[in-house]
């Protein structure tokens, strides 16, 4: 009896693709899921910008500000935060990448 043709071995065939399949899928999900979180820690940091601006009639200076005056929490451990002001009145360039990038 040949290999191929025994249900035990086309079995175990079918559950290892199914198994790949699930594991490829995973790492897909985990991209997408990476790049909400940048996302969502991006809006944080601009929020927090946002709301300086119509309290006091400018934009931070620095991410410092932010965290010492309106509660924003930073992770510079797992996080690169570029916060780059332009003026006390134009919106800061604002990105967040991971460190391992």
């Amino acid at each position: 009896m040949t290999i191929l043709k025994d249900p035990r071995w086309i079995s175990l065939l079918i559950l290892l693709t199914v198994v790949l399949l699930v594991f490829a899928g995973m790492g897909d999900f985990w991209v997408g899921a990476d790049g909400e979180s940048l996302a969502i820690l991006e809006e944080a940091v601009r929020r927090a910008a946002i709301q300086c601006y119509a309290l006091e009639g400018s934009y931070p200076p620095n991410l410092d500000y932010l965290e010492t005056h309106y509660g924003l929490i930073v992770n510079q451990e797992a996080y690169f935060y570029h916060y780059e002001i332009i003026g006390a009145n134009i919106m800061p360039q604002i990105r967040v990448l991971h460190r391992w990038q």
